[in-house]
């Protein structure tokens, strides 16, 4: 939700996080994919009659043009934003033509587009055994790689993919994201300055010089590249709030904070993305009003006893990323990153449902104790496939905070961190911030205020009604005495001291969130209070501090 990067981590999106962003190029460029629709024949599905022929006499068409069309089908809905139903035609075509290697490169690029991260590494691999020069399945394995944590073979799979097309501008940017997110700065921007250097009109290339630029003490420079950018109209409509949100960072980091705000304003108000206050604010008030105490007594518990699941949930930009970072420095501690596995059991738990699509929380009235284990041994199933070993997974999702009541009854033996950090710093954050999915709440101030109100008294009521263990971290705390925090945080999860938590800047783990830059570095305090350099502009944030300190 808070998601994958916005620049370059999908194929085809010349646009980082988050989460994350996103988390790999996935797809070939765009124009790419409109020629392959384009090109595809358009072959004509009429029924056929009982020879093989269809009823119009013609012959049925054969798997080979079946497949080009569902692939085609896909391509339209994939480029659509339908990544559900991409992924069914892209099945579909693999199922005709399993030895073709881009229809399995396409497949596993809309599962990971879905979140669903099962059918990704064995089509992706499967592309790549077919046709061992297949550049983007490469590139998209190293940023998959990165994304599990396994940088060892993200950096194997962007040198394969360079070697291939070593004069490849997305494959020198691929292959600096990799570098970047293994913790060399400086070798990604050697790869890339090139680039930048030869006026390179790439709207990627200029906004990852832009996450590099802070750590080259660029800053200036890649502002000024971006405002030219920006005033010469070349940038296609879709990558301008990337651009946007790019020079308020910057700004903000060289402390020019009317022009931080001023892109930022523009950035946000270029996204149009769904939401409705009223709706938002009735879902928690649904689980408000159903998870009662005695509710939660009377429904089934699972019995799998499996206590690794540690949910880290909070406001996005409250600090999860950091928590997190933390934890899995410790040996026992594996960080998977922000997971949509929850939500996906709380979707197929309204499938269930009877009748059809009875919506959380009220589908909870059907549960069973069998269906408790079984949608609690899926979401297991997911967090073994990332890792098996660790004592426990943390899943960073801040969203999950809804969910804690599903949580209790199919993980009782989990643990909840739940992060808190000021909530005017919190807010400007998200506002800074171009989620690449979700959060669609977080481009207007007053939509950001009503959703943290909404927030608080949901968390405030899970205080009141839940047996789960819950700890709460609050980021100041965490910046003002990060040993202290830390053994709080260890203890409440019955773990050894490690010194290695303390230097979890040293820790190579990917973190592809909007945090990622802030958990590669030791604790700074500027960020806390950052809201005072921009009063006068954020009134509805300030309310939600109503005595101003």
């Amino acid at each position: 939700m808070t998601g994958q990067p916005r620049a370059g981590f999908f194929p085809g999106e010349d646009a980082p996080s988050n989460e994350s962003q996103g988390k790999a190029r996935i797809l070939s460029a765009e124009g790419q994919q409109r020629e392959t629709v384009e090109r595809s024949p358009q072959v004509s599905m009429g029924p056929p009659g009982p020879s093989g022929e269809r009823r119009d006499g013609a012959a049925a068409p054969d798997p080979a043009a079946q497949a080009r069309e569902e692939s085609a089908r896909g391509d339209v809905l994939y480029l659509s934003g339908d990544f559900a139903r991409a992924f069914n035609r892209y099945q579909e075509a693999v199922r005709l033509q399993p030895a073709n290697a881009d229809y399995h490169f396409r497949l596993a690029s809309a599962a990971w587009k879905t979140g669903d991260s099962r059918p990704v590494k064995p089509h992706f691999e499967e592309a790549i055994r077919l046709n061992p020069r297949h550049l983007l399945a490469h590139d998209a394995m190293a940023q998959w790689s990165m994304y599990l944590g396994d940088m060892a073979a993200a950096l194997d799979y962007s040198a394969k993919a360079m070697a291939l097309a070593p004069e490849d501008p997305n494959s020198i940017i691929s292959r600096a994201q990799v570098l970047e997110g293994d913790g060399q700065p400086l070798a990604a921007w050697r790869l890339l300055e090139p680039l930048i250097a030869s006026g390179l009109q790439s709207d990627r290339a200029m906004t990852i010089y832009a996450l590099l630029a802070p750590k080259v003490g660029h800053e200036a420079q890649a502002a000024a590249l971006i405002e030219r950018r920006l005033q010469d109209r070349r940038s296609s409509p879709r990558v301008l709030p990337d651009l946007h949100f790019a020079a308020a960072a910057l700004y903000d980091r060289i402390g020019r904070y009317e022009e931080a705000f001023a892109h930022a304003r523009q950035g946000n108000g270029l996204i149009r993305r769904p939401f409705n206050p009223a709706t938002s604010s009735a879902i928690i008030t649904a689980h408000i009003n159903y998870f009662t105490s005695d509710r939660l007594r009377s429904l089934p518990r699972a019995t799998h006893g499996n206590g690794r699941p540690v949910l880290i949930v909070g406001m996005p930009r409250s600090g999860t990323s950091l928590v997190e970072q933390i934890l899995a420095s410790h040996l026992q501690v594996f960080g998977a990153g922000e997971l949509s596995a929850l939500n996906f059991v709380a979707r197929s738990l309204e499938s269930a449902a009877r009748p059809a699509r009875t919506l959380m929380p009220m589908c909870l009235d059907q549960l069973s104790l069998e269906q408790a284990n079984i949608a609690a041994a899926d979401y297991l199933r997911q967090i073994t496939a990332i890792n098996s070993t660790a004592r426990y997974v943390t899943d960073k999702l801040p969203s999950n905070f809804l969910y804690l009541g599903l949580a209790e009854i199919l993980f009782p033996e989990c643990h909840v961190i739940h992060c808190v950090r000021d909530p005017r710093d919190t807010c400007l954050s998200c506002y800074f911030t171009y989620f690449a999915s979700g959060n669609a709440f977080s481009f207007d101030l007053g939509q950001l205020a009503g959703f943290y109100r909404d927030y608080r008294r949901m968390m405030q009521h899970w205080k009141q009604v839940l047996t789960l263990p819950m700890l709460d971290v609050r980021y100041e705390d965490v910046v003002a005495d990060a040993e202290g925090q830390t053994r709080r945080m260890l203890e409440f999860l019955d773990l050894p001291w490690d010194d290695r938590c303390l230097r979890f800047h040293e820790n190579k783990r990917p973190v592809v969130t909007s945090s990622r830059d802030q958990v590669r570095r030791p604790l700074y305090a500027s960020s806390v209070d950052r809201w005072q350099h921009y009063q006068r502009h954020i009134p509805e944030l300030l309310a939600l501090v109503p005595d101003g300190t």
